[in-house]
């Protein structure tokens, strides 16, 4: 059996307009443990999704990321996530950092 066009343009349109369930998360409350002198403190809540950065660069700036990027066959962001990390956990880097925003 063929289908008119007409008749799937029909279907399409209410599928697009129906409503979607909602779906609701409930959080139980906190489980609170007693304290313990040896107890390791609660570990920070890992984030599900990750959150967008705009940063603006100079064009060169923008050109020598690019090119490291396509070098190191990887894009952009995993090259600036790279060196966050690097920012987080290398002191020299911290320290490398630091002094070069504060010569601004």
């Amino acid at each position: 059996m063929t289908k008119k066009p007409s008749d799937v343009l029909s279907r399409m349109k209410v599928a697009a307009t129906r409503e979607k369930p909602v779906t609701t998360v409930v959080e139980s409350a906190p489980q609170v443990l007693p304290a313990t002198a040896d107890a390791a403190p609660p570990a920070a809540p890992v984030r599900a999704r990750r959150v967008r950065y705009t940063l603006d660069l100079e064009p060169e700036q923008h050109k020598n990321l690019k090119r490291f990027a396509l070098e190191a066959d990887a894009d952009a962001s995993e090259v600036m996530r790279a060196l966050l990390a690097l920012l987080h956990s290398d002191t020299q880097v911290k320290n490398a950092v630091l002094t070069a925003i504060s010569k601004d």
